[in-house]
């Protein structure tokens, strides 16, 4: 009789837990397509106001580069008001190379598996395809993560979601853009939160 009960315990758990790494993953394409939304919103206000700016988005940048000009390194003859537009573009090549890391992490620990992530890569937006670059160090904490996350019961994910916020907090400080929310509210939901909810 115990090990019936304790059957239906662990169906139950798994049940939950399959059922928790579904509504992540809803939740993440809902806020993608909310992006893509917006992003297409802002792109048809930049189309109107400024042509000339909205054919080359990144102005001529893309991996390190792209990045060097973000933490600080401004290419010289890129005046104040491009830079601010590239900065504003830029703020979705970010979230969407953190969030492919954290993703590619996720589903490699669900197969079991263990790789290294690639970096740079390719990022699409709704204004162009951009090759984005990321230090290293973050590039492996974000996708060892989401490896991690795969493989460790929701309940004992503090440690990683630590960890992918600190990742997450150098990056968006070395960019000096403002993060909607910290990454592992948006990666990793606490299910503590959404239970008292």
């Amino acid at each position: 009789m115990d090990a019936l009960v304790n059957a239906l315990i662990a169906a139950g758990l798994l049940l939950i837990l399959l059922l928790f790494v579904y509504l992540i993953d809803r939740i993440n394409t809902i806020e993608q397509e909310t992006r893509h939304v917006l992003n297409m919103i802002e792109n048809a206000d930049h189309r109107s106001a400024k042509p000339q700016r909205s054919l080359d988005p990144f102005m001529g940048l893309s991996g390190k580069k792209l990045w060097d000009a973000m933490s600080g390194r401004v290419p010289e003859g890129l005046d104040a008001q491009a830079f601010q537009e590239l900065r504003a573009s830029y703020d979705i090549v970010l979230s969407k190379h953190i969030e492919s890391l954290f993703q590619e992490g996720f589903k490699d620990g669900q197969r079991g598996m263990s790789g290294e992530p690639q970096n740079p890569r390719m990022v699409s937006t709704s204004r162009a395809d951009i090759e984005s670059w990321l230090p290293a160090a973050q590039v492996n904490t974000i996708y060892r993560c989401g490896l991690d996350a795969s493989q460790t019961p929701v309940l004992s994910w503090a440690p990683i979601r630590e960890a992918l916020d600190e990742a997450g907090q150098f990056l968006y400080g070395r960019t000096q853009l403002t993060p909607l929310t910290s990454l592992a509210a948006w990666l990793m939901p606490d299910p503590s939160s959404s239970a008292g909810s």
